[in-house]
């Protein structure tokens, strides 16, 4: 069963009709991760540190382990609630993907098994994609909910549209720049865009969002690269103080900082090879045109050998902060430092 609106699995929970089996997907984390705690608060009514347990999707999962938590009854409660936070799909092997469509089969009805996935999400265009595989089994044995973002045009408009309903205006740029902040997040956007516009009647400016607006952390993380670019090193590591004291692992921000270098590197190849910009960016995929327009203009400053230099770079540090014993904080800090190095060299 595939559910289009989340407000369609509301609807079930109201009406005591959720299946079993609930996978929740789609680049909105910040829904996927509400309704995941909204779902666990009502299936888990007692003793929860024995009718909830939870497992780590971005790291390969053991099976016969997931297995015995699902088929396990709840203790004297109505029900158990087991979940699989931010599922990687690529880690799902064929056999795996087997021994889940077994415990599915298994499966309780006394427990309320939940699936999430936000970080990599699956390729519904890629013929044979895990991501995609691992829908349609979920879909078979319950039911899969997407929470997807709007792309930048809608969000622009939707917020453009709130500020005039609040007796304010925001200028095209301006919106983007909240939208961005606010991780085009539908109901942040509507309360950030209603506070900007008792605050400025007049009209919303990029000093009222910056002054007044608490960037998403994938923003603050972006906002690093930014402080990078403008070669300003002491910025850059307050940023990354910043992103630590609101809880962001260095992976991370490792990770969100690689994905900025990806954008430059795929403008600049397109660039190189004379693709235009529109056929580019929907050529790889990009929902938000912003986010490929900064790469545009920030790859600029780079040759394209030099963005593969980097990139090389944060691969390496990718891998020692995974598989070493080196604090992660340390593989960041000393990875910046050397991309400022380098880019003294260009």
């Amino acid at each position: 069963m595939n559910l289009d609106d989340p407000k369609k699995l509301d609807a079930m929970a109201k009406a005591g009709t959720l299946p079993k089996l609930l996978l929740l997907w789609g680049e909105d984390a910040g829904a996927v991760i509400r309704y995941q705690k909204k779902l666990e608060k009502l299936a888990v009514t007692a003793f929860p540190d024995f009718n909830s347990q939870r497992f780590d999707g971005r790291f390969p999962l053991d099976l016969n382990v997931l297995g015995d938590a699902v088929r396990s009854l709840p203790m004297m409660a109505p029900r158990r609630f087991v979940l699989v936070d931010d599922l990687n799909p690529g880690l799902v092997s064929t056999g795996d993907s087997e021994k889940l469509r077994q415990l599915l089969e298994e499966q309780p009805e006394e427990t309320l098994f939940v699936i999430t996935m936000h970080t990599i999400l699956p390729d519904l265009k890629k013929k044979g994609d895990k991501g995609g595989k691992l829908l349609e089994l979920c879909g078979e044995y319950g039911a899969v909910c997407a929470f997807q973002k709007p792309a930048m045009t809608q969000a622009v408009q939707q917020i453009t549209a709130e500020a005039e309903r609040a007796g304010s205006v925001i200028a095209q740029k301006e919106a983007k720049l909240l939208a961005e902040y606010c991780g085009r997040e539908p109901l942040r956007m509507k309360e950030e865009t209603r506070k900007l516009a008792a605050h400025s009647p007049e009209g919303i400016t990029r000093e009222d969002i910056e002054e007044l607006v608490t960037p998403v952390t994938e923003a603050r993380a972006f906002d690093l690269t930014g402080r990078i670019l403008s070669r300003d090193y002491t910025a850059a590591l307050g940023v990354i103080d910043d992103l630590i004291f609101l809880r962001e692992t260095p992976v991370s921000i490792l990770t969100i900082l690689t994905m900025a270098f990806v954008d430059m590197h795929r403008a600049a190849a397109a660039k190189n090879t004379g693709i235009p910009d529109h056929e580019a960016r929907k050529a790889y995929g990009y929902s938000s045109s912003y986010r490929y327009e900064q790469a545009v203009k920030n790859q600029r400053r780079f040759s394209l050998p030099a963005l593969e230099d980097i990139l090389g770079l944060l691969a390496e540090a990718d891998l020692r902060s995974k598989s070493t014993g080196v604090d992660p904080r340390v593989v960041l800090e000393t990875t910046v430092a050397e991309i400022f190095r380098r880019m003294e060299q260009v």
